[in-house]
């Protein structure tokens, strides 16, 4: 049996046996308060639904060196996803949530955590390890979409056993993986891996915010398939035109990837970056290297700002000063942002090229757990042969809500 099999029983098998053990709490009084969704307490277990839905409009323009240009525009669901979410006697806690979009069901955080002090936590199953903007959930980050960086890191859920320390300001994980649990078994020995990431936030207060972080991994991919190395043009919407391909030139039996954060708040001015590194050792034989990294400032002309936790180096929910639901009018987010992959040590893939990109956004947040967002993307995708060329632009609009 598969070792990330092996992981998902044990994480599931202690959710089941957590949610159990509200039955146990025999004489306590149960307790409901409201979290953004009714959270459920038996004693000292608690117990929360949670989820998200995105409803999404894209139009595309791809304009190719060679060949006519063309357009595509599509409504659709994002993401739909459903879960629980909760705590049992302090210091274990669980998540399982799932995808429910397309007509199937896929697993995203599927999880426990055991904090055996207030600065340890062990966690055990499916969820993501590396990156600041990939850490940052998708309900906050600043764009629709996270860009060609998290792309070409892969820094996806997969099976995952991790040990973190943390202070008031800084952190420390790290852990081994496996797989994915919704990829299929193949023969053999699934791929494996293992990580580190840290932080540091020199500066924390009500008026400014400075973050400071690195990351690295090693993977290998044993039987699996081979690892590709490609990106979008800032939406998972149409074609990848930057591709390293999956042939022995441009896919990987094993890569190291390494990366830096930096981030700062002040009031209402938000600037963020990463940068990257891949080296890729081919199926093929020899090596080749890729980087990406991206740049934004936001800021919100109704005077929130980005709520940051120092003890973790993630972003989270921005809290709305005047929410329509009180009469006040919401919060507004304004954004630019610029995007860079570099595939072209690839050497002999003409698509393995140079990916470059400008998107602007808005984002009106009616309340805090509802936001409507639009943002127009200009990208190029510049190949190793002139012929392979490509122009995208792409606007895309967003209804948000999540509990």
């Amino acid at each position: 049996m598969r070792n990330k099999h092996l992981l998902a029983s044990a994480a599931l098998g202690l959710v089941v046996l957590s949610s159990g053990a509200a039955h146990a709490q025999d004489g306590q009084a149960t307790s409901i308060t409201w979290k953004g969704a009714p959270e459920f307490s038996f004693g000292d277990f608690t117990f929360k639904p949670r989820g998200r839905v995105y409803l999404d409009y894209v139009n595309q323009d791809v304009d190719p060196a060679v060949g006519a240009a063309f357009g595509a525009s599509e409504t659709r669901i994002r993401t739909a996803r459903l879960g629980v979410e909760g705590s049992w006697a302090d210091r274990w806690s669980y998540v399982a949530e799932a995808n429910i979009n397309g007509g199937e069901a896929t697993w995203e955080d599927l999880l426990i955590a055991w904090a055996p002090t207030d600065n340890v936590t062990v966690q055990l199953g499916h969820f993501k390890s590396i990156s600041l903007e990939n850490l940052t959930s998708s309900r906050y980050t600043t764009f629709m979409e996270r860009g060609p960086f998290n792309d070409l890191i892969s820094g996806g859920r997969v099976m995952t056993l991790a040990v973190g320390v943390n202070g008031d300001n800084w952190s420390l994980t790290g852990g081994v993986h496996g797989d994915s649990i919704n990829d299929s078994d193949v023969a053999g020995d699934e791929q494996a891996g293992a990580f580190v990431r840290g932080h540091f936030a020199p500066v924390v207060s009500d008026d400014m915010t400075i973050h400071l972080g690195g990351w690295a991994r090693v993977r290998d991919r044993g039987d699996d398939t081979p690892f590709r190395y490609r990106v979008r043009n800032n939406t998972n919407f149409g074609d990848r035109y930057t591709d390293a391909g999956s042939s022995p030139l441009g896919a990987g039996d094993s890569d190291t990837t390494w990366g830096l954060e930096a981030a700062g708040v002040w009031r209402s001015l938000s600037l963020q970056g990463e940068w990257a590194n891949v080296d890729v050792d081919l199926t093929g034989g020899g090596s080749a290297e890729a980087q990406a990294y991206y740049v934004f400032a936001s800021f919100f002309p109704t005077g929130e700002q980005r709520r940051y936790s120092a003890s973790s180096g993630k972003f989270n929910r921005v809290s709305v000063r005047n929410p329509l639901t009180e009469g006040g009018f919401g919060a507004v987010e304004l954004a630019a942002r610029y995007d860079n992959a570099d595939l072209t040590e690839f050497a002999g893939v003409p698509t393995a090229g140079e990916y470059s990109a400008v998107t602007i956004g808005a984002t009106w947040y009616p309340f805090s757990h509802v936001r409507f967002m639009a943002n127009y993307t200009d990208a190029t995708n510049e190949a190793q042969i002139l012929a392979s060329d490509v122009d995208v632009q792409t606007f895309q609009l967003r209804a948000q809500f999540d509990f």
